[in-house]
């Protein structure tokens, strides 16, 4: 995917970025998030998983190494889970991160950008209801952020895919259930 992202982007025209080499800037954002559970799981018959929308935010600061290539990493905190519904059950599982993201930025057009890379997150809060299970859940969930953004007069909106590599509960019970995370953000970029 890497590979795929940086021949497109050294195949498209020069300045791509709206930033000269060299720079480095820092980007405020917030957003929401829809966090859905993937990976092997089982319920109960007729509840379904649903998703559970919370509140993304953070900062991030992006180098731009080539007129075509920028390194960001960031710092955010990010509202994930799910939720079971149906037959008699209504359940949240919310687990809040603080995230950190290292990505690379591929300009293949003015302002556009194909993003991917690696993220770390660290378990701030884990409850199922009013019920705390954060020393049932993993603490560190790692994940592939796969996105686009688009900036326009310092303006960013950034729609990212993080892909959970990392299965959630501690106990290996025959359960793999793994915390994604859909995201749109709205940011500001000030050059430094």
């Amino acid at each position: 995917m890497i590979a795929v992202m940086a021949i497109v982007a050294m195949t498209a025209s020069a300045q791509n970025t709206l930033r000269d080499k060299g720079t480095f800037t820092l980007q405020p954002k917030v957003g929401i998030g829809l966090g859905s559970l993937s990976g092997e799981y089982t319920t109960l018959a007729g509840v379904d998983n649903k998703i559970r929308v919370g509140l993304v935010a953070g900062v991030e600061g992006e180098y731009y190494a080539m007129d075509w290539l920028g390194i960001a990493a960031g710092l955010s905190y990010a509202q994930q889970g799910w939720k079971f519904k149906g037959n008699n059950v209504d359940e949240t599982t919310k687990l809040d991160y603080l995230n950190v993201p290292l990505t690379g930025n591929f300009y293949v057009a003015k302002g556009l950008a194909l993003k991917t890379g690696v993220q770390f997150g660290f378990l701030m809060n884990a409850k199922i209801g009013d019920k705390d299970i954060k020393d049932a859940c993993k603490k560190l969930n790692l994940s592939i952020p796969i996105g686009a953004s688009y900036e326009y007069r310092d303006f960013v909106i950034d729609i990212r895919y993080n892909v959970s590599l990392t299965k959630t509960n501690k106990e290996d019970n025959g359960n793999k259930a793994r915390s994604d995370l859909f995201q749109i953000t709205l940011g500001y970029k000030f050059a430094l």
